[in-house]
């Protein structure tokens, strides 16, 4: 038997040398190497910040494995950063973790360090008021004006705020020949690149009430008294779905409209709160119906009677302001004084976000 074994051994030897070759040349072919690029999962930055053009978005790897799982799973790999390390400015940080390598793939990192640039976004609200030129005719004349929305939040880099200077936000609004109530729509201003609005706004009105100078005696309907608001957080803003209402009254001397105007206020309650430990609206942020008050000056429109408001109810949206950090923690001043969601206020330094 041993004889027999022996006989061509040197044919029986390249035999098998030839079957191993080609046996570890197969395994080797399912074995892939590739170099490629992963895409970097940025994180959610809190504080204003966000991650600026200019980053690395990919990240260098070598992927190594059986050819068919390489192939399938190296478009799915990520390359995480620590959010902690990311500061506004230049950042060189490394690479913390690399997610969705399976058992069997071998992946090695071919840089040590990417570049991410972190931009500190701050706001600035725009209080929109409309400039005027011009008179109504004789015997008429302004009684109020309205601007929805009232403000506009631009939000961008803080150096950026240096190119927006001062904007011409609304363009004058003529009154010559006015003799009725009307409306007027304007593009909102553009920004300098680095600078947008937070909400989505196109246009903005102007509504002006033009009403008559004077009345007779007798039942009339006053059109544009105001809605104003009493006791609103300081925290809050407060949007009303109507801003003014008319009023039906009834007098029995004639009357000049801007007495009727001056002498008329229309208000309502602004209940809801802001809780800086939560920093939510209570008792929620869903829309309150309220009732409206109307309030006579005694004095000038003593011998008016009162005989409806329309509408009498309105519905009330509260918003937390945009730029509640600028009041430090957001607690209550305690005051008791009324005030006026739509009344102009001096802009505000930038803030963070």
């Amino acid at each position: 038997m041993f004889k027999l074994l022996l006989n061509n051994w040197q044919a029986k030897l390249g035999s098998v040398l030839l079957a191993t070759l080609f046996y570890i040349n197969l395994q080797n072919s399912k074995i892939l190497v590739r170099e490629t690029n992963i895409k970097i999962e940025y994180p959610k930055l809190t504080g204003g910040m966000s991650v600026a053009k200019g980053s690395d978005t990919t990240f260098p790897v070598k992927v190594e494995g059986v050819r068919d799982y390489v192939n399938f799973y190296t478009p799915s790999l990520k390359a995480y950063v620590n959010p902690a390390e990311l500061h506004p400015g230049e950042n060189m940080v490394s690479i913390t973790r690399i997610g969705g390598i399976p058992a069997g793939l071998r992946v090695t990192r071919l840089k040590e360090k990417v570049k991410i640039i972190v931009e500190s976004n701050v706001s600035r609200v725009l209080v929109l008021e409309p400039k005027f030129h011009g008179d109504p005719p004789k015997d008429y004349i302004k009684s109020s004006h309205f601007v929805s929305p009232a403000s506009l939040v631009v939000v961008g880099n803080h150096s950026e705020f240096d190119k927006l200077g001062r904007m011409n936000y609304l363009p004058q609004i003529s009154l010559a020949d006015k003799t009725k109530t009307f409306t007027q729509k304007f593009k909102v201003p553009d920004l300098p690149a680095g600078l947008r609005y937070r909400d989505n706004i196109k246009e903005v009105s102007v509504t002006v009430n033009i009403v008559a100078d004077s009345s007779t005696p007798g039942e009339s309907i006053v059109l544009g008294v105001p809605v104003r608001c009493d006791n609103l957080d300081k925290n809050l803003e407060a949007e009303f779905s109507e801003q003014e209402v008319s009023v039906k009254l009834k007098s029995k001397t004639p009357l000049r409209s801007i007495q009727i105007i001056k002498g008329l206020s229309a208000r309502v309650v602004c209940a809801n709160k802001y809780d800086p430990k939560t920093k939510k609206i209570l008792p929620d942020n869903k829309p309150v119906m309220t009732k409206v008050r109307l309030e006579k000056d005694l004095k000038t429109l003593k011998s008016v009677e009162i005989q409806g408001i329309f509408p009498d109810r309105i519905s009330i949206f509260y918003r937390i302001r945009p730029d509640l950090n600028q009041t430090g923690d957001g607690t209550e001043d305690g005051s008791d004084g009324s005030s006026d969601p739509n009344s102009e206020e001096p802009l505000p330094e930038p803030e963070e976000e």
